[in-house]
């Protein structure tokens, strides 16, 4: 964790980490949440509260947090954002307290500054949304854009599109007029992240099915569903 490019996590946050919780979404932010157990004299105290202090105002660039677990060998990126938000709860009873850092995903520091007016003359869509990804370069950003099925390049004699709002805003104005989503989800490497700009994915690979208290097979330590009779939705077709 760090400021735009981060440094491996001192042993001592390592030490007092609980739990990690990821949260991926497409259309929308995903999001993480990081849970600590510290003590009075606790050097996360510190820790924190200078990170906290980092992400007051624009002029100061967000705290960013990497997750990244290892399997089999290789080190495989969970998650890629800056953080947000962060929570104290005082221990009690001789009991630790905690500190939960909530975060999201890369998309939040697109959306922190408005460039309303900046003009992209005989730009196409794909090519305003790769020029406004270039910007983040620092943050492995590496855009992927898909060229929609009729592209409508404007000609300068005729109209100049203009940015509108801040960069996050402006790229999913021009997602919704075409019918795509925008995400940026984490690379096949550490530190770099694939902002993808195109129709909605709704295929990919089988996935093993969930089992649980099947000895070897078990792949899920817990599974628990619940149902609303008060929710049902009669389809009209």
């Amino acid at each position: 964790m760090g400021p735009v490019v981060p440094l491996p996590a001192p042993a001592a946050v390592i030490d007092a980490l609980e739990q990690v919780e990821v949260t991926h979404s497409a259309g929308e932010r995903s999001g993480f949440q990081l849970r600590f157990k510290i003590t009075a004299h606790s050097a996360l105290n510190t820790l924190f509260l200078i990170a906290a202090g980092q992400n007051t105002s624009l002029g100061t660039p967000p705290l960013r947090v990497v997750l990244i677990v290892t399997l089999g060998g290789r080190p495989q990126p969970l998650f890629d954002g800056v953080a947000t938000r962060m929570e104290v709860q005082a221990g009690q009873n001789d009991q630790p307290g905690s500190i939960s850092v909530t975060g999201e995903d890369l998309t939040r520091v697109m959306d922190m500054l408005d460039f309303s007016g900046l003009p992209y003359p005989a730009m196409p869509i794909p090519a305003r949304v790769a020029l406004i990804c270039a910007k983040y370069a620092a943050f492995g950003i590496v855009p992927l854009p898909i060229p929609e099925l009729f592209p409508d390049v404007p000609i300068p004699l005729d109209r100049i599109p203009s940015h509108q709002g801040t960069d996050l805003a402006y790229i999913q104005e021009l997602a919704r007029k075409v019918g795509y989503v925008f995400y940026i989800e984490p690379g096949a490497s550490p530190l770099t992240n694939i902002a993808y700009f195109g129709p909605e994915i709704k295929v990919g690979p089988p996935q093993p099915a969930l089992n649980i208290d099947m000895d070897s097979h078990t792949n899920v330590e817990s599974l628990n569903f619940n149902f609303d009779p008060t929710k049902g939705v009669l389809p009209v077709v």
